[in-house]
């Protein structure tokens, strides 16, 4: 019996190749987040420390700006601000529908904001959009836990809408920084290792 077994010979080769291709596909892999500087000392792509946000009226509102500032800041000291994000707040209500004995009828609360950013001494808008969360309840006939549900679900629509206003603002500054935020990786094309047959 002949010891010249091509498939033999073709899995050590073929797993030469592969191992190339990982080596090359982790080595030119290189995603930078939006979030972390490239040397120490740097500041962030997307420093959203340094987003000044405004002042607002009422409690949704303020839950929106509370969560936008300690995402911004992680309840640190915050660095002198040089943008500036104005909020416009509105909160709508609307019932999902009826229960058979008209009990316990759910409800869908909106936490909409039109937001707009802008650099601070030149006035120039970087962002102008808007973003909603949406949190829904059950009320029951007892007024003073219908007040907390919906409370709580107005809580809730307000991080959700915070957390989207934030990686929107995140990708915006990335692209003020002329940063690629999610850079797709196109792996290089290796050539297979050519086999050379070789007769029994």
């Amino acid at each position: 019996m002949s010891s010249s077994d091509p498939k033999g010979r073709m899995r050590p080769l073929l797993g030469a190749a592969a191992a190339v291709m990982i080596g090359l596909t982790l080595g030119a892999c290189t995603v930078r987040p939006v979030y972390m500087a490239t040397t120490p000392g740097q500041a962030p792509a997307a420093d959203l420390s340094a987003i000044s946000v405004g002042d607002v009226g009422d409690r949704v509102a303020q839950q929106v700006r509370n969560n936008l500032v300690f995402a911004f800041n992680g309840g640190k000291q915050a660095p002198p601000a040089r943008y500036d994000l104005s909020i416009n707040v509105s909160t709508s209500e609307v019932r999902l529908g009826f229960e058979k004995d008209e009990t316990a009828p759910a409800y869908q609360v909106t936490v909409a904001v039109k937001f707009q950013l802008t650099e601070r001494g030149s006035g120039r808008v970087i962002l102008r959009s808007s973003s909603s969360g949406i949190a829904s309840y059950d009320r029951s006939n007892q007024n003073f836990a219908n007040v907390r549900a919906r409370i709580d679900a107005e809580n809730r629509a307000a991080q959700a809408v915070a957390d989207q206003m934030q990686l929107r603002l995140a990708i915006a500054l990335a692209k003020e920084a002329k940063v690629t935020v999610a850079p797709v990786y196109a792996p290089p094309k290796v050539d297979a290792p050519a086999i050379i047959g070789s007769g029994i």
